[in-house]
């Protein structure tokens, strides 16, 4: 899971200006009113993280159930736990 966490956030750095990238460090933040990180650019990760899914490990993680579970992705840490608990059955 943390190479598919780690593909999806170099997929969407390659895109951000430098003033938004996401470092892969459990205590970034993703959602919170101090992130450098706009909708459009949580919407990208997430649609990254859901083509990794399913592409290397065939896990479905549908748009849907991320809008439902956001209070669940406030750092890079709990994004990485929701994973965890969601896939790791």
């Amino acid at each position: 899971m943390q190479e598919i966490i780690q593909k999806s956030i170099d997929d969407l750095n390659k895109v951000l200006p430098k003033k938004k990238k996401i470092k892969n460090e459990d205590s970034f933040l993703l959602i919170n009113k101090k992130s450098n990180l706009d909708s459009i650019d949580l919407v990208n990760l997430f649609v990254i993280l859901e083509k990794y899914l399913k592409k290397e490990k065939n896990l479905t993680l549908s748009f849907d159930i991320l809008l439902k579970d956001i209070e669940e992705f406030k750092t890079i840490g709990t994004l990485k736990s929701y994973l965890y608990k969601k896939f790791q059955k």
